[in-house]
Formats: C-alpha cells, sequence, structure tokens
C-alpha cells in the first residue's frame, strides 16, 4: 500500500525507478546544524493532485518509509518538538540522480535556504 501525505492525490501509474535515485530531505537538528538524509526511490508514480480547486498531474518519487512506501512530499509532520521548541518536521529538497551524484555542499544549501523560507513563514504568520 502507498500512503499520500495529501489525500487529495490520485495515482494514475506507476513505473519502477532506476537503481540509484534517491529523494534528499532535510531537517534542522537540536544544535542548530542542517541535517540532510537520502532516502532510495523505488518508484515514479504519475499522480493527479487537486488543491484548492485546480488539478494538475506530477511525477513524485515514492520511497521507503519505516515499514511503508509513501509519496515524496514537501513536508514531512514529525510529533518531535526540541526543547528550545523548534519543530522537527522534514522538508523535500529534490531528487538526486544517479549521474549526477550532487555534492553534500550542494544539498547544505538548498535546505539552508528551504529553512530560512519556512523561518520566515512562520514570523509572518504562515504556516
Amino acid at each position: 500500500m502507498v500512503l499520500c501525505q495529501n489525500k487529495r492525490w490520485k495515482i494514475l501509474q506507476v513505473i519502477p525507478a532506476q537503481a540509484g535515485w534517491k529523494a534528499v530531505h532535510c531537517q534542522e537538528a537540536d544544535n542548530s546544524q542542517v541535517k540532510i538524509s537520502n532516502r532510495s526511490v523505488i518508484c515514479w508514480a504519475l499522480v493527479k493532485i487537486e488543491e484548492d480547486g485546480a488539478v494538475r498531474t506530477e511525477v513524485r518519487g515514492v520511497e521507503q518509509k519505516s515499514t511503508q512506501l509513501v509519496i515524496v512530499g514537501d513536508l514531512i509532520q514529525t510529533d518531535k518538538t526540541a526543547e528550545r521548541g523548534v519543530n522537527r518536521n522534514e522538508y523535500f529538497l529534490g531528487y538526486d540522480d544517479p549521474e549526477s551524484h550532487k555534492e553534500s555542499d550542494y544539498w547544505i544549501e538548498q535546505a539552508s535556504v528551504r529553512l530560512k523560507r519556512k523561518e520566515q513563514k512562520s514570523k509572518h504568520g504562515n504556516c
């Protein structure tokens, strides 16, 4: 069973992923450092997404998370909160394909931008 983080996603087609594809995520660690994690993309899903009255199709990776397969989304909610009140949400940064092998510096830069954007939204009351 594939779990969709957004219940309005409908899977239209699934195809296998070439070995080596990774979904790259980031999270802010307790010491304010950026933590990068990679998960193997098992397959690709063509999904129909219904948001705010608009319908579109996208190709999304499907990755292994614990004992389930999940469609890669923009945000993974966690229940963990650090002592200083920072949430431990995990954010999707992009896909790393087996041909490019982007360096960790690239992903850390992407994560810094993503976390800074989240912080600015929080300050302005946008979730």
